[in-house]
């Protein structure tokens, strides 16, 4: 007689049984895991960790079931940088920071100085302005109204000691009281006075050897405008 086979099912029936009870087990772990039924506690079990490692003030997660403390979004409001509140620029900290200096910045670049209208020249020791001289700043008025620009009127004079029985024995002085004049009649003109810069030049930059004795004159005032603003010089906020 032959021998009856083995009683029930096969070996590999368990085993592949067994392999598919546990893979559903661990399937049924990972969606345990993955949610979070108490929200509160869970909330609370991130406040309570964040009070000891975060700052005082910081967001402690977003709204919802699910808390990516590492996320674009929630970096972002820690920063500051995606918030449309009052405290925008504060890193959403409310708390408020310690002062210090109010340091006011701004642009101080005036470039290249453009000249204005013709050269003005003096004899040795005048400052007044003559007709022709009044004649070349009327020449210029038009140029300047009407601009933010800064001007500059740069007074010169010849490396000739001053007389010495003269009104003037300094040639700063000198020099200064050129610009003035100058200036005085610029502001009749309707030229802002926070416009004007006066630079007294003296006798320290001589011009460049043309050749033309007319241009190398050095008792002269020049006119030039200036790529710089009046607001580019406000001082600090009182």
């Amino acid at each position: 007689m032959e021998d009856d086979g083995p009683p029930g099912v096969p070996e590999w029936v368990v085993t592949y049984g067994d392999m598919m009870s546990l893979l559903l087990t661990f399937f049924i772990m990972l969606v345990s895991l993955s949610e979070i039924v108490n929200d509160e506690k869970y909330r609370s079990i991130l406040e309570s960790i964040q009070s000891y490692t975060g700052y005082r003030t910081g967001p402690i997660s977003p709204p919802g079931k699910y808390f990516p403390m590492n996320s674009m979004i929630e970096q972002m409001s820690m920063l500051g940088a995606y918030t449309d509140s009052r405290e925008r620029g504060r890193g959403g900290i409310k708390t408020k920071a310690l002062e210090g200096k109010d340091v006011r910045i701004f642009r101080f670049r005036e470039g290249v100085p453009v000249p204005v209208g013709k050269t003005l020249y003096y004899g040795q020791t005048q400052v007044d302005l003559d007709e022709e001289r009044k004649t070349k700043l009327d020449e210029m008025i038009p140029e300047l109204a009407g601009k933010p620009n800064k001007i500059e009127l740069r007074a010169h004079t010849s490396v000739k000691p001053l007389p010495q029985d003269g009104h003037y024995n300094d040639k700063l002085v000198l020099t200064y009281q050129r610009g003035r004049e100058a200036m005085l009649y610029l502001i009749q003109k309707g030229i802002e006075a926070k416009r004007i810069r006066i630079t007294a030049a003296a006798d320290y930059e001589p011009p460049l050897q043309t050749g033309d004795e007319k241009t190398q004159q050095m008792d002269r005032l020049d006119v030039l405008l200036l790529d710089a603003f009046v607001d580019d010089y406000v001082g600090p906020r009182k």
